[in-house]
């Protein structure tokens, strides 16, 4: 009787488990970066910006460590006048600091939302359509959302914005990515099957021609042994 109880007990919270957990993944944002992944940008600033935005003509995001949901990373910009500066930016998702929607949670398409603690409107933004695109040499799903005064692209697989356009009132600002770890260029990896194929074929024409070689190197041999 008590191997019995046991037995339903297990099965009751097995089952309870398999109903619980799943409901909780699918809750919890997920982050499509890991330590070491960086993109890089060139940004073009219009206007009147703060001191801050002044002058910036290119940033680097790359990023440091992952913890769960959030994670830290560096970003570096740099300025007009050659010179750098580096700050670490704090992100994470289940507190809704996406830093003004650099990174959001992957994987989301049309019509999922994220969280955005600090948005002055709506607290959760939607992400309002998606298209297949070609990013830095690569095919890429792209997502796309905006408020009232920018607009952003990211990468879904990753989160990772990709372009943008934001308008202020006294200045603006416009930034495209323009070089990532992250994906590879087709034209260098070009589709696996295609490239093993024209590797097969590349090897296959040395070898045959090293062959003819050795072939009519011998018959030369033995025309002048003959001779």
């Amino acid at each position: 009787m008590k191997a019995f109880t046991t037995i339903i007990l297990t099965s009751l919270i097995i089952s309870v488990l398999v109903i619980v957990l799943p409901t909780r993944s699918y809750d919890e944002p997920s982050v499509g970066v890991k330590k070491g992944d960086w993109i890089e940008y060139d940004v073009n600033i219009t206007g009147n910006p703060p001191e801050v935005h002044r002058n910036v003509t290119w940033m680097r995001i790359e990023v440091l460590q992952v913890y769960g949901t959030s994670f830290p990373v560096n970003l570096t910009v740099r300025f007009a006048n050659g010179t750098l500066d580096s700050s670490i930016w704090k992100f994470n998702f289940t507190e809704g600091n996406t830093e003004g929607w650099v990174i959001i949670p992957s994987g989301l398409g049309s019509g999922d939302t994220f969280f955005d603690n600090f948005s002055k409107t709506d607290k959760h933004i939607t992400i309002q359509s998606q298209e297949q695109k070609t990013v830095l040499g690569a095919t890429r799903t792209v997502t796309y959302a905006n408020d009232t005064y920018r607009d952003k692209q990211w990468d879904k697989a990753t989160g990772v914005f990709i372009g943008s356009s934001e308008i202020f009132r006294n200045w603006s600002a416009y930034v495209t990515a323009v070089g990532t770890n992250m994906w590879s260029p087709q034209i260098l990896r070009l589709n696996q099957i295609a490239f093993y194929t024209i590797a097969g074929i590349s090897i296959a024409l040395a070898v045959s021609i090293v062959s003819l070689v050795l072939v009519i190197e011998r018959k030369r041999s033995e025309t002048v042994e003959c001779s």
